[in-house]
């Protein structure tokens, strides 16, 4: 038999009301040449027992962390334990529509073999406080188009919802030394585009122009100001970081949008 192109991986933490959704949108793909990889961080609600009638499944798998290690820590554990071409993630309050994997797959099949990553567009639905209009837990949402990154200066500022899914090469993560724990919160906040800003430093990520995830906006998810302010510590830091890393070439306008640090504009440095 040969092997999966896909190694869907669903990282979750206390989801135990959401993770069926995730689960089930992988198994009602309509392209059948995935595995699915479920890796607990140590949740103390009733996850396991959600998650144990699939298990009986050959190409599903759980797996628990020994400790809470957070998000960077949970993929870097998925990334010693795959063993396909690529990575899917799937967060676990999200989920896939029937034909995202074919549209992936069908993607890369035409692709070169050099691409780091594909992602395509998305649909967000707010689930919880509605318009007083609203039936009670009623949901809507909305599309978010996103574009090409034609080099790395232009997904730096990239200050839009995140791009999803990210469908990655495994060897392309493997090279670059998977995802980031070293920083003082141990890789738990902004790690889908410090991972990305990784790749896109050596290899190219390309846009699938077809809505290919489902993400939720629930009350789960409320930020608070001091996590505001440890992610624009981080965005600062991960900001300057980069900007310094590629040569210094471009000083940085910051701003703020909805309370989040981002850069405004990039002005080229003058040569002494």
């Amino acid at each position: 038999m040969n092997t999966p192109l896909f190694t869907v991986v669903i990282p979750t933490y206390n989801r135990a009301n959401m993770v069926k959704k995730a689960i089930d949108s992988v198994m009602n793909q309509t392209y059948k040449g995935w595995k699915l990889l479920i890796i607990d961080d140590v949740s103390t609600d009733k996850t396991k027992k959600v998650v144990s009638p699939y298990l009986m499944i050959p190409h599903v798998h759980y797996h628990c962390m020994e400790k809470n290690g957070g998000i960077s820590r949970v993929m870097n554990t998925a990334l010693m334990m795959v063993d396909t071409p690529y990575l899917v993630q799937l967060d676990s309050d999200d989920w896939l529509p029937r034909t995202a994997l074919s549209a992936i797959a069908r993607r890369i099949y035409r692709d070169s073999g050099n691409t780091a990553m594909f992602y395509g567009n998305l649909r967000v639905w707010r689930i919880g406080k509605q318009k007083k209009s609203s039936k009670p837990g009623a949901k809507t949402y909305f599309h978010v188009r996103h574009k090409s990154f034609p080099n790395k200066y232009s997904f730096l500022k990239y200050n839009r919802w995140m791009v999803a899914p990210r469908c990655y090469r495994v060897d392309a993560l493997r090279e670059v030394g998977g995802w980031d724990t070293s920083d003082k919160y141990h890789g738990r906040i902004m790690e889908d585009r410090r991972i990305i800003l990784r790749l896109i430093e050596r290899y190219p990520i390309k846009w699938i122009d077809r809505t290919l995830y489902n993400r939720t906006k629930h009350i789960g998810q409320l930020t608070d100001r001091k996590t505001i302010r440890k992610r624009n510590y981080l965005r600062r830091k991960t900001f300057n970081f980069y900007l310094e890393k590629w040569g210094n070439k471009y000083k940085a306008k910051f701003g703020y949008n909805n309370g989040y640090l981002v850069i405004r504009k990039l002005k080229r440095r003058r040569k002494r």
